[in-house]
């Protein structure tokens, strides 16, 4: 009997993949071949973490694997939900902020920048090389679209596409690195008798 340890990898990397696709739509405008180049790794990812789930150890990577899970360091539970939290108070904030102010322009790549501060937050609770890259990246790329939309130097859909791939590069390497690391099946001590 062949069965799949429950790892929250799994639907992690599946949303990633789908936040990949919606941060790439928004460069479709401004920059349509990286956008679509994005979108195609979104989907890339999503069909990696979904055949890996119903693959079992019939696919040849798993055949080849360990029988022992990883022990893949993860931030999970109550910590999760409230780092969660605190990005979803932090957009509302921001969104409801700019569109008083008659800011929508700066909407996105505003959100975009709470999303990557979002990711920063990981690193308190665990120093990983992931959370760094992906907080510098979307910090730096949403941060510049923002200021430069602000002060007029970028048009908002290219400010859009510049912080959507930036976040876009981000999610597509958290999904990358959760399907790499999804434990292979094991075999139960039952079926070995």
């Amino acid at each position: 009997m062949t069965s799949t340890p429950r790892s929250p990898l799994r639907p992690l990397a599946l949303f990633m993949g789908v936040m990949t696709l919606a941060w790439a739509s928004n460069a479709v405008e401004a920059a349509p071949a990286p956008a679509a180049l994005f979108a195609l790794l979104g989907l890339a990812v999503i069909v990696g973490a979904a055949t890996m789930r119903r693959a079992g150890d019939r696919s040849p990577v798993a055949r080849n694997a360990p029988r022992s899970a990883p022990s893949v360091p993860i931030v999970t539970g109550r910590t999760a939900g409230l780092l969660a939290l605190v990005e979803v108070i932090g957009i509302l904030v921001t969104v409801l902020l700019l569109a008083r102010s008659g800011l929508g322009e700066l909407v996105m790549p505003a959100v975009a920048v709470v999303v990557a501060a979002h990711f920063a937050l990981f690193l308190r609770v665990q120093r990983s090389w992931l959370h760094l890259v992906t907080s510098v990246l979307g910090i730096l790329g949403a941060g510049s679209a923002l200021v430069l939309i602000a002060v007029g130097a970028l048009d908002p859909a290219t400010g859009r596409a510049v912080a959507g791939l930036s976040l876009a590069a981000c999610t597509a390497l958290y999904g990358i690195v959760f399907c790499t690391l999804v434990p292979a099946p094991v075999r139960s001590v039952a079926a070995r008798s």
